[in-house]
């Protein structure tokens, strides 16, 4: 069954953080890796000011970390006049991910998928997913005693970047022994 990988990059580590950008993959665990450009993927940059209209937040240590990214990172997360409406970003991602059962990955069981469940609470949307099909990489990641720093990431921080070595790494763990 296809599955889901999430990752977001945000302004905030708390549960009700504004969106910067979000990166989906669907992927298969059981399958072998594709490239990046064969995978069905899902990218959208977040204007912030729709997500603190809706009351997601910003933290001050999260943009002192921002601050010391390169400034590659920091264009691709803040930058461009691509930027869509949150409930916008929202709506076409649930289009996207298509099956209320699809299970839907991301790296940590209190973060992007927590935030992303809050920015459909905040524009008062449900979420595509049932909170019971919710799964975390870093828990595969610890029993198969596997390190995501041996995927090789071109763009960390990059959000569908993320979510691609994730994807990888979550195959790599269901296809070794």
């Amino acid at each position: 069954m296809t599955e889901i990988m999430i990752d977001l990059e945000t302004l905030s580590t708390k549960s009700n953080a504004v969106i910067l950008t979000i990166g989906a993959i669907k992927f298969n665990r059981n399958e072998e890796p594709l490239p990046l450009n064969r995978m069905d993927t899902f990218y959208r940059k977040i204007d912030i000011q729709s997500c603190m209209d809706v009351g997601l937040t910003t933290d001050k240590k999260t943009i002192e970390w921002w601050n010391k990214q390169s400034n590659e990172v920091v264009v691709e997360a803040f930058e461009g006049d691509d930027r869509i409406p949150l409930e916008e970003m929202l709506t076409q991602f649930s289009m996207w991910f298509e099956n209320s059962n699809r299970k839907i990955w991301s790296h940590g069981d209190d973060f992007d998928c927590v935030i992303l469940n809050n920015a459909y609470t905040a524009c008062k949307l449900e979420p595509p997913w049932k909170f019971w099909n919710t799964r975390d990489t870093r828990t595969l990641f610890d029993i198969k005693n596997f390190n995501l720093n041996s995927i090789q990431n071109k763009q960390p921080h990059n959000a569908l970047e993320d979510a691609y070595a994730q994807v990888l790494g979550v195959q790599l763990c269901f296809n070794t022994k």
